[in-house]
């Protein structure tokens, strides 16, 4: 029995080693993992949402930042706010069996200098595509994000379609104003 014993010891070591080898393989998988899964996003991101709309224009489209940082306090002094528009729209997709109307207006946080521009773009030449951006992305928002207390992601959804639909980062940050849901 003893003899028994001993090349189950010693198995007992060779599978102790090999327990370590696969835990530190898979370790290694789920760091692999991981790392496509990021590319692959990042990789999305660049197709879905910086993405031209047309052959001819991308040449001339302006690259966009992912995410881009508020700037710091001392450099608030000089950024100034700028009414966008004001909405009403009526989400249909938020709850079942429930029609949200949602009114709001939007005001667009940019630095001082680009003022003139930016009012230029969203009152004529971008206006009804800025518009209808921000109408979208409120008509398929989510009961939670219109429900959530600081809307950030509503927010920081129509940053970036604002900037992409200007084809520069103009908005730091945008800011709404009487925002009022009513469900029936």
């Amino acid at each position: 029995m003893a003899d028994e014993n001993e090349p189950e010891v010693e198995e007992g070591a060779e599978g102790e080693e090999a327990v370590e080898k696969k835990a530190g393989s898979g370790k290694m998988k789920i760091l692999i993992l991981v790392v496509v899964a990021m590319l692959g996003e990042a990789g999305l991101f660049l197709f879905l949402g910086v993405g031209s709309s047309g052959a001819s224009d991308a040449a001339a489209t302006e690259t966009i930042p992912v995410e881009e940082e508020p700037k710091p306090e001392d450099d608030e002094e000089e950024l100034v706010e700028v009414e966008v528009h004001s909405f009403s729209v009526t989400n249909t997709t938020a709850a079942a069996d429930t029609v949200i109307h949602i009114s709001f207006k939007v005001h667009a946080l940019l630095a001082s200098d680009q003022e003139g521009e930016f009012k230029d773009k969203v009152t004529s030449s971008h206006k009804v595509r800025v518009r209808e951006s921000v109408e979208t992305i409120f008509r398929s928002a989510t009961m939670e994000d219109l429900t959530d207390s600081s809307l950030s992601t509503l927010k920081r959804l129509v940053r970036e379609e604002i900037n992409r639909v200007l084809r520069q980062s103009y908005v730091v940050s945008i800011v709404f104003n009487d925002y009022k849901t009513i469900q029936q």
